[in-house]
């Protein structure tokens, strides 16, 4: 039976029905003559060669209500940026798009500008490229919705990409922002870092601190690190973005914050999405952490997010012994979502893993506990990117710098 549970804080689209794809996309393309689509995809040079993109890009081919691709992408030279340009050229002939380099000459540039605002250092990375693609389109006098997903999903299908835009497009919704959610499972259940640490964190929060509006709005997400989102352009000016990993936590934290209620989403996208799967970042003998790689850089960078953006929300300098608790409180939660997850795989007839995420969740307990203790006694310093609302008013001339990069 399809799902149609309504949680009270996030509206959720789910997919109910088979819609024809071709009625969809002409009804998108319609509504765009009033609100033009943009999409952004973050990319690392190496994609170019890995089986996802070349499989995306023929299903972008077909899409009638993209104005405009952005790709922007790092881990790349000169020559790799060549290549890039004619392998786009090749693939999208017919479809406007621009490819950024963004650990190039230029935009490391434009990169320095932005780190004399003090906020987070600038650079090359999946939110660096994301921030830097959303203010490409808005250099370039984009007005209308821009919609982002990452470039390494194996199994994309241009169903996906109606189903995020259509929710801010339509003027019948009104939604200002849409994030998407979906499922990770093949022969055992993958997203170990949403189920595994961001799920039991967050009820752990809630239970040491109360459930304040924004703990509440994020237990309500189905796929909070899910890298698909669709925007209002206007709207997505007024969003700072965070460099790292921290980039879809952070994002929801500051939607919530910005955007007036009940106007934005969450969507299914109708499918089991088949992404790369990064290692742990683990030793699974000696349990020691690699945190400069795998799961568990990921996995600090998103726990260092969110404790940036609920320092104030919880009081942390006024009751630090209960963020002392952190750690134990998730490792019991987390403890006991294992039993869950264990029965689903019985449920399903899928791959034993409870040995394997027991052991993860014990390397992130700890990490917890490191991360929580750093937390200051005074609110952190922003460490995000500043929104491109903030870089016009204070960096007027790097907008007219960007433009010149992007059409040029």
């Amino acid at each position: 039976m399809p799902d149609f549970h309504q949680p009270i804080l996030l509206p959720t689209l789910h997919h109910l029905a088979e819609t024809a794809l071709e009625e969809r996309e002409a009804l998108l393309k319609e509504l765009s003559l009033e609100k033009p689509v943009a999409l952004v995809i973050p990319a690392l040079y190496a994609e170019l060669q890995r089986p996802a993109l070349p499989r995306m890009l023929k299903q972008l081919t077909g899409v009638p209500y993209i104005s405009q691709v952005i790709f922007t992408m790092n881990g790349m030279n000169r020559r790799g940026y060549d290549r890039a340009r004619a392998f786009y050229a090749k693939r999208l002939p017919n479809l406007r798009h621009t490819v950024l380099w963004n650990d190039g000459p230029e935009l490391t540039s434009l990169h320095r500008e932005v780190d004399t605002l003090g906020t987070r250092r600038s650079g090359p990375g999946k939110g660096g490229n994301v921030w830097m693609g959303v203010g490409a389109l808005h250099a370039t006098g984009h007005r209308g919705v821009i919609a982002c997903h990452d470039s390494d999903i194996l199994n994309y299908d241009r169903e996906m990409l109606w189903r995020l835009c259509l929710p801010v497009v339509h003027p019948g919704m009104g939604y200002v922002f849409a994030k998407s959610y979906y499922g990770r499972v093949r022969e055992r259940m993958y997203g170990r870092v949403t189920r595994l640490l961001v799920f039991p964190l967050i009820q752990a929060l809630r239970e040491i601190f109360g459930s304040t509006p924004l703990l509440r709005f994020l237990a309500m997400c189905r796929y909070p690190l899910s890298g698909e989102f669709a925007a209002d352009s206007e709207f997505l000016r007024k969003i700072p973005l965070a460099a790292d990993w921290g980039l879809e936590i952070g994002m929801l934290c500051d939607v919530f914050r910005h955007a007036p209620a009940q106007r934005f989403c969450q969507v299914d996208l109708g499918s089991n999405f088949e992404h790369k799967h990064q290692h742990l970042g683990y030793d699974p003998v000696t349990g020691i952490p690699d945190a400069t790689s795998g799961l568990m850089r990921m996995a600090r960078e998103v726990t260092r997010a969110l404790l940036d953006h609920l320092w104030a929300d919880l009081g942390f300098s006024a009751e630090p012994r209960k963020l002392e608790r952190l750690a134990d409180t998730y490792l019991a939660i987390a403890r006991m979502l294992l039993t869950r997850y264990a029965h689903e795989a019985m449920f399903n007839g899928l791959e034993e893993t409870s040995a394997e995420e027991m052991g993860a969740i014990t390397v992130f307990a700890k990490m917890i506990q490191e991360v929580s203790s750093e937390c200051p006694p005074a609110p952190p310093t922003p460490s995000t990117l500043p929104s491109w609302n903030t870089v016009s008013q204070r960096l007027p001339d790097l907008g007219p710098k960007l433009c010149s990069i992007a059409v040029g």
